[in-house]
């Protein structure tokens, strides 16, 4: 099963509790959280890509996308 890390956004209205209990359940799946950012409401996360439809179906998630590098020129 191949693994990726992804950027995973939750929407503004989203309570502590909802991302809490988000990230509680990726890392009770066996997904590891990788960062967490402050700025804005997401997390990097490794977890199977098979995982990506059932997350981005939950009404607390407004965005996954790939974690990649982003060049500057």
């Amino acid at each position: 099963m191949t693994s990726s890390v992804y950027i995973v956004r939750f929407k503004e209205d989203a309570t502590s509790s909802e991302v809490n209990k988000i990230k509680k359940d990726l890392v009770d799946s066996g997904a590891e959280i990788t960062h967490e950012y402050t700025l804005i409401k997401a997390v990097a996360v490794k977890l199977p890509d098979a995982e990506i439809s059932t997350l981005e179906a939950h009404p607390s998630v407004a965005q996954i996308e790939k974690d990649q590098e982003v060049k500057a020129y």
